[in-house]
């Protein structure tokens, strides 16, 4: 699946919280960007979209559901998550 459009979303840091504003086209896209909009401001309201793994924010080319910043936190994440608690 291809990445968003990194130009199509931009958010901005307001006084009181965030602005997320979407650039919309003719009929082209309109209601996937729209739902990746709220789903971002959603994230940022809870947590700052930060990432799960190293705390630093999410950059906001990456897909609206993502956890972590990039593959390497990702993947740091899994490894932790399979190590057996006897330790191997």
């Amino acid at each position: 699946m291809p990445a968003p459009d990194p130009h199509s979303v931009t958010i901005e840091a307001q006084g009181d919280g965030w602005a997320v504003l979407v650039e919309t086209f003719l009929l082209s896209g309109r209601t996937q960007r729209k739902a990746r909009a709220k789903r971002i401001l959603a994230n940022l309201t809870r947590n700052g979209w930060t990432c799960r793994g190293c705390r630093d924010p999410v950059p906001e080319y990456r897909r609206a559901d993502a956890c972590y910043c990039c593959e390497g936190c990702r993947k740091r994440a899994a490894r932790t998550r399979r190590k057996l608690p006897g330790g191997c």
